[in-house]
């Protein structure tokens, strides 16, 4: 068993390569809804196509592809087409976390928000000190 870091509050239940993937691969519920689409698709996707998928607006749907490539998970074209990167070392890990999700999705959300929620605060904290200044 690898050292790591401590997982997320209640990951029990969820496999821990799917822990894992969530906590250094995926952002919020987006980002996993975004990968899972792709995934499971045999199309590619585009931003306008993606938020109305995940009902956000279009340039939002457009960084979470992005950050979904960045993070080796999706690959992109020159016209800002995004499909799966089959090829990618998290590839085997993907079906896994789509059945976690499909089986335990208030558990899988959970841990991603709780994920973003100490950097979220943070930030804002920042925000409102350089605000007082």
């Amino acid at each position: 068993m690898s050292a790591g870091p401590p997982t997320s509050p209640d990951p029990a239940g969820l496999p821990d390569e799917v822990v894992r993937f969530l906590q250094e691969r995926i952002d919020s519920v987006p980002h996993l809804e975004a990968l899972l689409i792709i995934w499971e698709s045999s199309r590619s996707w585009n931003a306008a196509g993606m938020a109305a998928r995940l009902y956000v607006a279009e340039p939002a749907a457009q960084a979470v592809l992005q950050d979904l490539q960045r993070a080796g998970l999706a690959t992109a074209d020159d016209n800002g087409w995004f499909s799966f990167d089959a090829s990618s070392e998290m590839a085997e890990v993907v079906p896994q976390v789509a059945e976690s999700y499909r089986r335990s999705v208030i558990r899988v959300a959970t841990l991603l928000h709780n994920k973003a929620s100490s950097p979220v605060r943070e930030f804002a904290r920042a925000f409102n000190l350089k605000k007082e200044r």
